[in-house]
């Protein structure tokens, strides 16, 4: 559920937590990064989680990707103490941009 308060987008995620949708990182995406373990493309976001909010009012998640071919599991912060700071993946240490993103979870 989304709607426009004019300012800014706005939505709703699966905790019922409001916030700004600024990042594109959302479930079903699929990003143009190798896997740590079999380095095949690419990997999926199984799940976006919500942590807490920043100083600066912008909400923290923790993105989870899986690897499409292998099934590894590896995962990275967006809005990482403030917004638009993206951390590395935990395992493979890449640090992952918008520009990765090959769709944003539409169906082809």
């Amino acid at each position: 559920m989304f709607y426009n308060n004019f300012d800014n987008v706005h939505g709703e995620d699966r905790y019922g937590m409001v916030g700004k949708t600024g990042d594109p990182f959302r479930e079903e995406c699929k990003l143009g990064i190798s896997c740590y373990q079999c380095h095949e493309q690419p990997l999926v976001i199984a799940e976006r989680n919500w942590m807490d909010t920043n100083n600066d009012d912008s909400q923290r998640y923790q993105i989870v990707v899986v690897c499409e071919h292998c099934g590894a599991v590896d995962e990275f912060i967006v809005n990482n103490g403030r917004e638009h700071q993206i951390s590395k993946l935990k395992r493979s240490k890449y640090q992952p941009t918008e520009k990765n993103i090959i769709n944003n979870g539409t169906v082809n």
